[in-house]
């Protein structure tokens, strides 16, 4: 009986398998059989070049319009150091102090040397008062003895004394305003010294040149000023500008007063309107650029950023499609393409360009005279059957 059993289960289930098994056939000759979908009044357009301003980028980076290195203008070492980096500082404002023991040496040497000299041109005075004095006696000494001369009263000898001692006295007054001449001319140089060392002692005070802000600091106290090497870079954080670097080509395209468009790289979906406000004429041989200066509304950029100039590079034809044919798919673009001869509809990723008008320009993914399907989209899949609109 066990033996029967068994032999009953075993055609139990090879009748379930055959069952199984013709049942699939039917399936799969449904499936083969099933038309595919038929999209009606689809209607198409064949994609041409179309003319329109075409639209060219550089590369910036965001600038401080004014902008100073600041470095010291005597040498010595940096006893003071009063700012940091991001120190807003007005005009006039002490950065740094420099050791100013040898100037202040210098500046009393001078002074000193200023008074000498002025004593000195107070004695030349004297000397000049008493030779004019003197002078005036000789002459009149010499005009009595002319005459007493002329009468026979004196001798000639008597005569040529008196003479002689108005030569002398003559030449006594012409020493003496030579004395003072020479005197004036040390008090001129004494003094030029002294303004000369009252500069430097101001010199070693470093000061800010004009309001703004400490955006590098690039010495501490203890450390060594050189003329020319700078200690700090202010900028002025009131004004920016973007300076790019535009390819030769579109030199004629750009000029003082163009308007173009900034996108920060920072804040791409926001670009903004500026105005060419400085062109470089000169070409860089090396990457075959000109540099662009564009100033930017107040707050808008912070030096240092990157960011892209945009501007009209002249008229040109693009590929394009109305917006209303692109589709998103898998976070990509795309659109329907249209077989000429099928009807087939096919799903083609595309890279768009800029928009314009009511179309968008399609860089890549469809070529000229693709139909591309512009209505009934969200009808459409890949490989649907089209009935396109006469």
């Amino acid at each position: 009986m066990s033996s029967i059993g068994a032999r009953a289960a075993a055609a139990a289930v090879i009748l379930w398998m055959a069952a199984g098994i013709s049942a699939c056939g039917e399936n799969g000759k449904q499936g083969a059989s099933a038309p595919r979908p038929v999209v009606q009044g689809v209607e198409v357009l064949v994609v041409r070049p179309v003319p329109r301003e075409t639209t060219a980028e550089a590369l910036g980076t965001v600038r401080a319009r004014t902008t100073a290195s600041v470095a010291p203008q005597v040498t010595g070492r940096l006893t003071g150091v009063a700012v940091s980096e991001g120190s807003s500082v007005a005009a006039g404002a002490l950065l740094a102090t420099i050791d100013d023991t040898t100037v202040r040496a210098q500046l009393a040497s001078a002074e000193g040397a200023v008074v000498e000299a002025e004593a000195a041109r107070e004695e030349a005075d004297r000397a000049i008062s008493q030779a004019e004095a003197g002078k005036v006696l000789a002459e009149k000494t010499f005009e009595r003895f002319r005459k007493l001369l002329e009468g026979k009263v004196v001798t000639p000898q008597e005569f040529d004394e008196v003479e002689a001692r108005r030569t002398v006295a003559v030449k006594e007054l012409e020493r003496a305003q030579q004395k003072r001449a020479q005197v004036t001319a040390k008090i001129a140089q004494a003094r030029g010294q002294a303004d000369a060392a009252k500069a430097m002692l101001a010199w070693t005070r470093v000061t800010a040149p004009f309001a703004g802000v400490i955006v590098e600091k690039r010495a501490d106290a203890g450390s060594m000023a050189i003329p020319g090497v700078p200690l700090f870079v202010l900028e002025d954080p009131r004004g920016h500008r973007i300076e790019a670097a535009v390819s030769e080509t579109y030199l004629p395209f750009l000029r003082k007063g163009t308007p173009v468009q900034v996108v920060l790289d920072a804040d791409p979906g926001k670009p903004f309107s500026a105005v060419v406000t400085e062109v470089v004429p000169t070409i860089d041989p090396s990457s075959r650029t000109f540099t662009v200066k564009a100033d930017l509304p107040a707050g808008r950029a912070r030096s240092g950023q990157s960011g892209k100039v945009r501007f009209d590079a002249g008229k040109g034809t693009v590929l394009a499609v109305p917006k209303r044919a692109i589709t998103r798919a898998g976070g990509s673009d795309g659109v329907f393409t249209v077989g000429a001869r099928d009807n087939v509809a096919r799903l083609s990723m595309i890279t768009l360009g800029a928009e314009f008008d009511d179309r968008v320009e399609v860089l890549s993914g469809i070529e000229d005279g693709a139909r591309v399907a512009v209505s009934s989209i969200d009808k459409l899949s890949d490989g649907a059957q089209v009935e396109v609109r006469r």
